[in-house]
């Protein structure tokens, strides 16, 4: 079964109201389906347009990014590729060599200490994208291939 959940424009919510205390970058758009993403066509006139790598609708600020062979945005605004740290950032983001990670320019080198536990080794104090246990060059080859990280080919929906 086809099935479509839309958590649309939050209009009524205090974060993505315009002033002070709202979002800088408007309101998102959440869809969470298991309908293929180019079935879904959203409104150009408002601000989208068609991705045709990664086949599915995106902010027309967002840019497809062929190091990461995606489209990165996650806010709207149009994320800039660092090649130290293999990814996509956000545009007011800068590379820190002390820390050797993209952060804001005004950062406090050592101040954030990652407390959860690694989804790959399961050790606390640092993200999978740091731990010392993953082959990243094997991780990244996979990823722009459209292998999962259980090693199998990402499937795609199919819809009638």
């Amino acid at each position: 079964t086809l099935g479509v959940i839309i958590n649309s424009y939050y209009d009524n919510h205090s974060l993505f109201q315009h002033g002070n205390k709202g979002r800088k970058y408007g309101s998102p758009v959440r869809i969470f389906t298991n309908i293929d993403p180019s079935c879904i066509e959203l409104p150009k006139d408002e601000g989208y347009k068609y991705c045709k790598v990664c086949k599915r609708w995106i902010s027309s600020e967002n840019n497809h990014c062929n190091k990461c062979n995606s489209c990165t945005s996650k806010d709207g605004r149009t994320y800039k590729h660092c090649d130290s740290c293999d990814r996509c950032v956000k545009p007011s983001w800068k590379h820190c060599e002390k820390c050797n990670r993209c952060a804001q320019p005004d950062h406090k080198c050592g101040d954030i200490e990652f407390s959860q536990e690694c989804f790959h080794c399961k050790e606390k104090g640092h993200k999978k994208r740091d731990c010392p246990k993953v082959n990243h060059e094997e991780l990244q080859a996979k990823r722009k291939k459209g292998i999962n990280s259980i090693g199998k080919k990402k499937k795609k929906m199919k819809t009638k």
